[in-house]
């Protein structure tokens, strides 16, 4: 608006229309920018982006901390707006559970997690027989969690 009314002024006073014509392609300039932001800023929302790795490596404790779960085989997140949140994951619960205990031990869990990040409102838990090759993915999802939360807090450190 700033550079409407001085660009109205300046030809009104001067009579050239080069003021007007300015500040049209200053206000063009601005709405580009101000697009390219908003576009920018909203992208992991439009591609279903990851929620960062520190909440990311929480969660996963939070999991791998449960006494009823063995092994966190796979941990998803997306974001799904800016207060919502999609958490899957796969777990091996320890051996010996009947059905009942197991639905028990879900419910728990979903619960506990919704208290502790209510922003995680879309949880889903499934319960999966591990094998030696998912331990080891586990493992190295793990590892590589670690290092992406490390890099993060490099970041945050250095600026």
């Amino acid at each position: 608006m700033v550079f409407a009314l001085l660009g109205m002024w300046l030809h009104m006073v001067t009579g050239q229309v080069v003021y007007e014509a300015a500040a049209s392609f200053l206000i063009g300039a601005l709405l580009v920018y101000v697009a390219y932001r908003l576009a920018r800023e909203s992208r992991g929302q439009l591609i279903g982006e990851a929620i960062d790795p520190v909440q990311r490596r929480e969660l996963r404790r939070f999991l791998e901390t449960q006494p009823e779960i063995d092994t966190v085989t796979t941990l998803l997140t997306m974001r799904l707006g800016n207060d919502s949140t999609l958490v899957a994951a796969r777990i091996d619960l320890n051996p010996g559970r009947d059905s009942e205990e197991v639905e028990e031990v879900l419910v728990r869990v979903k619960t506990a997690m919704a208290k502790l990040w209510p922003h995680a409102d879309q949880i889903f838990l499934d319960v999966t027989d591990a094998s030696a090759r998912d331990r080891a993915k586990a493992r190295a999802d793990r590892q590589a969690l670690e290092e992406a939360v490390a890099a993060v807090e490099r970041e945050d450190g250095g600026a």
